[in-house]
Order: structure tokens, then sequence, then C-alpha cells
């Protein structure tokens, strides 16, 4: 079997080039699909302010529609180390602990990713089994869960891989 760098098999670097390029395709979507949701919103606004109406549902709309973007946001945040980090307690740390503390924390975005994957998946099927809409559009409210599942399942994915990773050895 060919191998790259790190003794890592090349089909492993496939997935995970795949993987980060679906992460920014989600992130590509959230982003466009927050242009719309401002767009809609100024023209609502514009709509209500010179001429006495406004779109119809765009709160619905907004509030869905934002949901929808966090998620798609969280896989190339989480891919690219865009989080939060308070460092100070780390600063003077040996780097090999600074990789063991990011892997601990790694490995419990990896459990938060499949209690998120599950409960989404629950929510998303009680919403479709009772017929759960939005009451102005009438729009199915499961429609809204599927984003949240595939982009958990991308980060859970994500969050496994560093954590085998460092394991194997790979992350000294």
């Amino acid at each position: 079997m060919t191998e790259v760098a790190l003794n890592q098999p090349v089909w492993l670097e496939q997935v995970r080039i795949g993987m980060a390029w679906l992460s920014r395709q989600f992130a590509l979507v959230g982003g466009f699909l927050m242009l719309v949701l401002a767009t809609m919103t100024v023209i609502s606004i514009t709509g209500r302010a010179l001429f006495g109406t406004a779109i119809e549902g765009d709160y619905e709309l907004v509030e869905a529609g934002l949901g929808i973007t966090v998620f798609l946001f969280l896989p190339e945040g989480h891919r690219a180390n865009g989080h939060v980090v308070v460092d100070i307690f780390t600063n003077n740390l040996a780097p090999r602990w600074v990789t063991l503390l990011e892997t601990i924390g790694e490995a419990f975005f990896f459990v938060v990713s499949v209690v998120l994957i599950r409960q989404l998946t629950l929510g998303g099927l009680d919403a479709y089994d009772y017929m759960e809409q939005s009451m102005i559009l009438e729009l199915p409210l499961w429609i809204v869960f599927v984003p949240g599942v595939l982009s958990s399942v991308l980060v859970a994915l994500t969050s496994l891989d560093r954590v085998v990773t460092f394991v194997r050895g790979a992350g000294k």
C-alpha cells in the first residue's frame, strides 16, 4: 500500500481532503444563505417602512435560515481550528502537553457531536412524524434539522480523525 507522510495511507489523506472540501462547501452555502437572508430582511423592512407591507413569513425564514447557517459554518470553523482558545494556562507548557490537551478537547468535541447527531435526528424525526410546520408559511420544520445532522457528522469525523491520529503517534 502506498503511504504518505507519518505512515498514513493515501486513502486516508484523500478522505481528509474530501472532508475539508465538503466543510468549505458547507461554509460557502451558509455564507450565501446569510446573504440571501440579509437581502430579504432589507427588502422586507424597506417594504414595511415605505409601502406598509412586508415579505410574508420573513421572521420564520430568518429564524430557520440562521439556524441552518450556524450549523453550516461549524465544520469549517472546527476544521480550521477557528474556535476561541484561552491559552493563558497553556502558554508555558511543553508542546506535547498542549497537543495532549488539544486531543482531549477533540475527544470532547467528538462526544458532543455524537450527542448532537442523535438528538437532532430524533428531533427531526419527531418533527416529521408530527408534521410540525411553521405558523405563517406552513413550511415543514424537519427540513431545518437535516443540515444540523450532516454538519455534526462532519465535525464528528474530523474530531475522530484528529484523536486517532494522536493516538497512533502521528500527533507528536
